[in-house]
């Protein structure tokens, strides 16, 4: 309902029409209402519709038009109209010619058969060139002729005697008898009635091959000095016979007893033979198809034998009753779902393996891959074509493979056996399955023929829908802003398509049936037309109409009744009257509004441009002609193009307005005519995209195309800066397909340029309009995930500006300049001086970049990477380094200015930046990783020196960044290779990780210490984690010994000697958290892993030798408080330590971590004496602690089972301390291990390992790049800061006019998309009845006194924060005025309004009446109300002010935001000596916000701005 009431304002205009031609009687005009009457009942909420008759009864009721659409309610049903897609030409006129008296109509079917007949008759005997002739004759009459013989002479077997002929014709012994020319003639006769007859149902294959015709073929094709095009003639003939199932069977059958070969193998050895390429080509052909043949046979075998071993309750009976079938399969279906499902029970009876689940979505994503290229590759090659990787003439490929595949489809009840796999728990639950079926499906739905599958198998489609219920989120799609494109509202999309073809058929059926023209408007017809009208309420099925009326001739249905009921065949009156009239009106105008595919229009419309013209004062029609105009006198061919682009300059100023429609028809035209098609694998290039690109530029395409996504910019800006929304479902469809139809235009002309790397392209105008077009469209979506449009748009953006680092020539010599002055570098220095260039463009320009930079290696596969492709991955990021070293200052700027940021997707996206940038090479490695370390300098080194060091909010967060960097692979070595101190200017390095070491030693109670220490202990752990290495020791390429790795990985000896001795240090201090306690042990266990590490862990041991002894006291007193991590850490530190000798005895229980079979093994340890010797001091020995905890463990597990393996390792550790002798020191005999030096950072990077061989993705990396960052991580802890407002606005902006920057921004009237007229609540300055629109998008003017009135909220899909003041069911508030009069006003308004202040900002002009104080107090600090259409992260707010409770400031904050500035506006009540205020400044530090007080007591006349 929800949805229906958001579409109704998209619709305004439809359904006010609509509804009034449904009331009968009424003469179309609305009638004027009395607003005075029922007013008395308003308040009491017992006003009643005077049109309301409660005496209605229910038959009444059920005849009332329903205003909702469920899919759900309407099952599909026998196709009509429309031929079934899988049947053969001769089958469906078999079939019509049953349903009609074969005496009077059919004359020339009858014609057909008599001339069939006589040529049957006449040459029984005869075989010369007469015969032959006979035989290229009869092909064309088969269709007609044999199917009319067969409904009226079904006895008489004509197909028998044509299949001899067939056979004698295939003969090469009768064909060498006949003379030179004739003898070829007959055998390309007979290949071609084989194609024929084979197409003639059951009877004529089951007789073709009961006659050997397959044996003749191959004969014909192994025979000698026979010419291609004969073979080619055979092939077509071979590929008519396995088009039917029956013939595939046999063609892919052995006969065993004869011991022959299949047709497949033969056919195999043919190929293999020395053959020319038109042949092969042809037998290739037919391989592709006997491949997809097999598939689905794997496919149907594996969902038998999942239907056979599945304990579900059995369906085949409801589905073989197909009478009571559906009703009795509902039943069946609601109570599965309510009954519980044992998982492990199904897994256990079930037969399928992981390994099976696998293969199974490698079969289905083979079937798409096979589907999406049998155009190409499944059809026979004409005989007069080359197989040439380019074309420029001839003819397009004749053959539709699609018949055939759907024939297969459905002999292998594809739709069931994948209703199975979604129906069965064993499959549905893998993702893969469930994607993979999707994908086919998609893909079958975009073509009429796919739609006309499903309808023809309509019973298995309504069950496939209902399969797909459970995968969807109800609440999701109440509120899809999708074309159904997205996975969430596929099954959706699918179903309000096929019912759309369906109600389209019955429109077509109604022609047939209707030809009188005295009854307009026919209950079945409006019923029809009614139920299209509904599905467009919804976006999906909005999207669904348009995409299936733009296929094929579908359109035509709509036309012709325009045409039925239009003014010149009913006449004026009768015409206007007309529902069904208006219906198809606004259905075409919806279509054509709605679809990006404009082919219908190359055939519909000069008839519609006819109709818009006959009728003038229909409103639909003549809006329709606006959309039409630049289409008039237009032929959809190349040297169209420099008129569409002239149509285009002229009305560029009309762009998003009503009168500008046409310009988007425009571009989706030269989009048709100009962008070839996603290339698909064993196409032919078509030469003819190559022309109309060239055809393109010499127009001024590039140039026009710029300007309109300029114009489109600068028209969007407003709006998006005040929050309103992208307005109704039509103003979204139209900007989203310009931007996309200019973009591809765009790409399609930049990707033929700049390909070769012989054009450079400098025009800097096309990534500056992108990145602004993405910052509107695509930067901050209302889920915190972009829709299928807006991930389209984004993508297209980052595709363009990927095109500029194509066009690098190689042969010019690499120098500083030419590398500064490439069309790849001008690309980046766009991208990166727009990240700082205002606020409103951070998170943009951060996600852009992100996008644009290769992701980290190493890559995530499932097969074997060729070294070449490693090569050019190594290379591509090499070139992204040198081009981006050159903008190192850029670089810098960007991480030291959001390093502060409290903003958390900020945060995520800066991580994620620095990561893809240290991952690239090297140098860029280093530079990140050294502006991190200069910053942590910097704030460390900001206090004097004789006051002692206070660790701030900034230290926190510089500290997590590195933490964040530090676990990946790049940043980790780079880091290491920095802090060395080696490098001659790096030595402030290795003194900082000193300083921030004793900083994690002495973490006491201060929260911001702690929070630094447990950073600096994570930091820690992965320097210290051997497997982050750029060379990882699993992988094929890696041929380091196990020293030469540990040296690549890890710290050197005197950087792990210090981390040792502060790992001690911090586990001894009393005062270190539980987090870190837990970050320090795990570190430790990673350095016992190897000698290396735990020498130098037990020379620090050695000297810090009651550092254990503290963790097993806070570990015992600290018990009823811990979950049992730390206790079970410590344990396993305690096993791992010891001789592995001595592990026997502790048993295998609770072992947390066991070393991996690629590190290296480890010959130190400590003996049990001089652990014991490490746990003991001198009040208490390490049994009785052990013995305590043993106890607190075992009260626990009573409650807890899982530590009973904790219980396990206590107990065995204690008995083993019991068992050993006296405790001893440790003894310092071991030899040091020595590691061979570290190879350079350089050789590193290129030797790095670049793919791991993976089943499943990994989950870090999932997380890194395929989540995006969600409203709930946001923490509300976050740092509030003092700062002067009065100074910081002195320095940040003391030439800042903001009269003129109010006027400009707020007094203009901004422009609406679309709309000529102002929409309702946005009409500025133009009457007195002026509305001020603030940044939160409520009306902050209301005129009080005599005039005022509340305005309504405008409606439509809407998420803008509009008419807040509104009481919900307030009827006189919210209804229509009916007059030109200025409105009236409620009493209590007025009373409020008279009783009240109201005081004008001063620096503002005063308009006319002055401004009401806002009421509503927006509650954290934000924006109140959602930036309609554009809001953050599921959040209310925008995210750049992080959320914030009310007593954190001294008053609300209302943010806007002028000329590209950020304004936060103080509270009018503000005194001066307040000025220093206690606030959030995330970016106040960078003067990314001024502050300004608009009205306050200020006594002492300070001048502030």
């Amino acid at each position: 309902e929800d949805e229906e009431e958001e579409e109704e304002g998209d619709d305004e205009e439809e359904e006010g029409e609509v509804g009034a031609l449904l009331i009968i009687g009424d003469d179309g005009y609305e009638q004027i209402s009395s607003d005075e009457d029922g007013i008395a009942d308003l308040e009491r909420e017992t006003f009643k519709y005077p049109s309301f008759d409660i005496e209605y009864t229910a038959e009444d009721l059920a005849r009332v038009p329903p205003v909702t659409y469920d899919p759900f309610d309407r099952e599909l049903g026998p196709l009509l109209y429309f031929s079934c897609p899988y049947k053969t030409t001769f089958e469906t006129e078999v079939a019509k010619l049953r349903d009609q008296d074969l005496e009077k109509e059919n004359t020339g079917a009858a014609e057909t058969s008599v001339k069939l007949t006589e040529l049957l008759e006449l040459y029984q005997e005869e075989r010369g060139a007469k015969w032959v002739t006979a035989l290229e004759e009869i092909p064309s009459l088969i269709v007609k002729g044999l199917s009319y013989l067969q409904i009226k002479e079904p006895n008489q077997d004509y197909i028998s005697q044509l299949v001899e002929w067939t056979m004698q014709s295939l003969n090469l012994q009768i064909a060498l008898r006949q003379p030179i020319a004739l003898n070829v003639r007959q055998l390309k006769a007979g290949t071609k009635l084989v194609s024929s007859l084979a197409e003639c149902g059951t009877r004529g294959i089951t007789g073709l091959l009961q006659a050997g015709v397959i044996n003749s073929l191959f004969e014909l094709l192994f025979a000698d000095h026979v010419s291609s095009s004969l073979k080619l003639n055979a092939f077509k003939a071979l590929d008519s016979v396995i088009s039917m199932t029956e013939g595939m069977e046999a063609f892919l059958k052995c006969r065993l007893e004869a011991h022959e070969k299949s047709g497949y193998q033969r056919l195999l050895e043919l190929i293999l033979l020395d053959q020319t390429v038109r042949v092969v080509t042809a037998g290739s052909a037919v391989l592709q198809k006997c491949h997809f043949y097999e598939i689905l046979s794997e496919v149907k075998k594996m969902a038998d034998q999942l239907a056979e071993n599945s304990p579900l309750p059995n369906h085949a009976e409801s589905e073989q009753d197909s009478d009571a079938g559906l009703e009795r399969g509902n039943q069946e279906y609601e109570s599965d779902v309510e009954a519980p499902m044992d998982m492990d029970n199904l897994l256990e009876s079930s037969s399928m393996s992981e390994g099976e689940v696998e293969k199974l979505i490698n079969l289905l994503d083979e079937i798409l891959h096979l589907m999406e290229t049998a155009p190409h590759t499944m059809i026979q090659p004409p005989v007069k074509s080359f197989p040439t990787t380019a074309r420029i003439t001839g003819p397009p490929e004749r053959d539709d493979p699609f018949p055939v595949l759907f024939r297969y489809l459905h002999s292998h009840h594809f739709l069931e056996s994948i209703t199975l796999l979604l129906s069965n728990p064993v499959t549905n639950i893998h993702p893969g399955v469930l994607q993979s079926i999707r994908d086919i499906l998609r893909f079958l739905v975009q073509s009429q023929k796919g739609l006309l599958f499903f309808l023809s198998e309509y019973e298995a489609t309504n069950l496939l829908v209902r399969a797909f219920c459970p995968f969807s989120d109800p609440d999701q799609e109440e509120g899809l802003q999708t074309d159904g494109a997205s996975d969430e509202a596929f099954h959706l999309w699918l179903l309000h398509s096929t019912q759309t073809l369906q109600c389209i058929s019955e429109l077509f059926c109604h022609f047939q049936r209707c030809t009188a023209t005295d009854e307009t408007d026919h209950s079945d017809l409006l019923g029809t037309l009614h139920n299209l009208y509904l599905i467009t309420f919804n976006p999906v099925g909005r999207s669904a109409v348009a995409h299936v009326f733009s296929l094929e001739k579908n359109l035509q249905s709509l036309i012709t009744l325009m045409e039925f009921y239009s003014k010149e065949a009913l006449g004026d009156s009768k015409s206007k009257k007309s529902v069904a009239y208006n219906y198809a009106c606004i259905l075409v105008l919806l279509v054509v509004q709605s679809s990006s595919d404009v082919q219908m229009l190359e055939q519909f419309s000069a008839i519609l441009l006819k109709l818009c013209k006959a009728d003038e004062n229909n409103t639909k029609l003549q809006e329709l002609g606006k959309w039409l105009e630049p289409l008039k006198t237009l032929r959809f061919e190349i040297n169209c193009i420099p008129n569409l682009i002239e149509y285009i300059k002229q009305n560029i100023d009309t762009l998003m307005t009503q009168d500008g429609v046409g310009l988007l028809t425009a571009l989706r035209v030269l989009c048709h005519i100009a962008c070839p098609p996603p290339p698909v694998e064993g196409q032919q290039k078509d030469l003819k995209w190559n022309l109309a690109v060239i055809q393109l530029f010499s127009s001024e395409g590039m140039d026009t195309f710029i300007r309109v996504l300029q114009k489109l910019n600068s028209i969007l800006i407003q709006p998006w800066r005040l929050h309103v929304n992208m307005g109704t479902t039509l103003h979204r469809v139209t900007t989203i397909s310009m931007a996309r139809c200019t973009l591809t235009l765009l790409k399609t002309m930049l990707t033929e340029l700049l390909r070769g790397g012989s054009f450079e392209f400098k025009d800097m105008r096309v990534p500056s309009a992108l990145i602004s077009l993405h910052m509107l469209l695509c930067s901050i979506p209302l889920s915190g995930r972009l829709d299928s449009d807006e991930q389209k748009i984004q993508n297209d953006i980052v595709d363009i500006l990927l095109t500029f680092t194509q066009g690098v020539n190689e042969k010019l010599t690499i120098s500083e300049e030419t590398l500064a002055n490439n069309t790849w570098s001008l690309m980046l220095k766009e991208v990166l001086t727009s990240i700082l260039r205002i606020p409103e463009g951070f998170f943009s320009g951060l996600i852009l970049l992100s996008e644009l930079l290769p992701l980290p290696l190493p890559m995530q596969t499932t097969q074997v990477i060729e070294p070449h492709d490693i090569s050019v991955a190594l290379n591509t990021r090499k070139l992204w380094s040198m081009h981006l070293h050159v903008q190192a200052k850029l670089l810098q700027e960007i991480v030291r200015s959001f390093s502060g940021s409290t903003c958390q997707p900020i945060q995520h996206m800066l991580r994620r930046i620095c990561v893809q940038l240290c991952d690239l090479a090297s140098p860029t490695a280093l530079l990140i990783m050294r502006t991190v370390l200069d910053l942590l300098v910097e704030d460390l080194q900001s206090n004097p020196e004789d006051k002692e060091k206070q660790y701030t909010g900034q230290t926190t967060r510089l500290l997590a960044l590195l933490d964040a960097l530090a676990s990946h692979k790049a940043c980790k070595l780079a880091i290491l290779h920095l802090i060395n101190g080696t490098v001659k200017g790096d030595e402030k390095y290795a003194e900082v990780f000193q300083e921030l070491l004793s900083l994690m030693r002495a973490a006491g109670d201060n929260v911001i210490h702690q929070q630094c220490a447990e950073y600096l202990a994570s930091i820690l752990q992965s320097l210290c984690d051997q497997d982050i290495a750029l060379i990882l020791p699993s992988s094929s390429e890696s041929t380091l010994s196990e020293l030469e790795q540990l040296s690549n990985s890890l710290p050197s000896k005197e950087l792990l000697a210090s981390i040792c001795d502060s790992l001690m240090e911090t586990l001894a201090n009393a005062e270190s958290s539980y987090n870190c306690l837990l970050t320090c042990i795990r570190t430790m266990m990673f350095l016992t892993e190897h000698d290396y590490g735990f020498y130098h862990l037990k020379s620090s041991l050695r000297k810090h030798c009651g550092a254990l002894q503290t963790v097993l006291k806070r570990v015992v007193s600290n018990f009823s408080k811990d979950p049992g991590e730390l206790a079970s850490s410590f344990l396993d530190f305690m096993r791992q330590i010891l001789n592995s000798d001595m592990l026997g005895c502790c048993g295998d229980d609770g072992s947390l971590v066991e070393v991996d079979g690629t590190h290296p093994a480890r010959t130190l340890g400590l003996t049990t004496v001089e652990l014991k010797y490490q746990l003991q001091n001198k009040e208490e020995a390490p049994e009785n602690l052990l013995l305590e905890l043993e106890k607190l463990v075992l009260e626990r597990s009573k409650e807890d089972d899982s530590l009973e393996s904790l219980l396990d390792s206590v107990v065995g550790l204690r008995q083993m301390l019991e068992s050993a002798g006296d405790p001893c020191p440790l003894s310092d005999q071991d030899v040091e291990p020595v590691l061979p030096p570290p190879e350079s950072l350089q050789n590193l990077f290129n030797n790095r390992t670049a793919y791991i061989l993976a089943d499943v993705m990994d989950d870090q990396l999932k997380t890194m790049w395929f989540s995006p960052f969600q409203a709930e991580e946001i923490e509300t802890d976050l740092d509030m800061v003092k700062v002067d407002l009065i100074d910081l606005s002195e320095k940040g902006c003391s030439d800042f006019d903001l009269q003129a920057e109010l006027e400009r921004s707020f007094l203009s009237e901004p422009s609406s998309p679309g709309r000529t007229k102002t929409t309702k609540g946005f009409k500025l300055g133009k009457h007195k009845h002026e509305t001020f629109i603030t940044s939160s998008g409520k009306s902050e003017y209301i005129e009080p006194a005599k005039r005022a009135h509340i305005v309504p909220p405008p409606r439509g899909r809407g998420r803008g924060a509009f008419g807040q003041g509104i009481r919900p069911h307030d009827i006189f508030r919210q209804r229509k005025q009916n007059t030109s009069r200025p409105p009236s006003m409620h009493v209590d308004d007025f009373v409020a309004a008279e009783s009240k202040e109201v005081v004008p900002p001063e620096g503002i002009p005063p308009p006319k009446r002055p401004p009401k104080v806002s009421q509503k107090i927006s509650s954290r600090g934000g924006f109140s109300g959602n930036r309609g259409g554009r809001g953050a992260f599921h959040s209310q707010n925008r995210f750049f002010t992080p959320p914030a409770s009310k007593g954190m400031f001294l008053g609300p904050f209302e943010i806007c935001r002028l000329s590209g500035r950020f304004w936060r506006i103080l509270p009018s009540t503000l005194q001066v000596s307040d000025a220093t205020v206690t606030m959030d400044v995330d970016f106040c530090k960078q003067k990314c916000f001024t502050f300004f007080v608009p009205s306050f007591h200020n006594p002492a006349n300070i001048p502030v701005l």
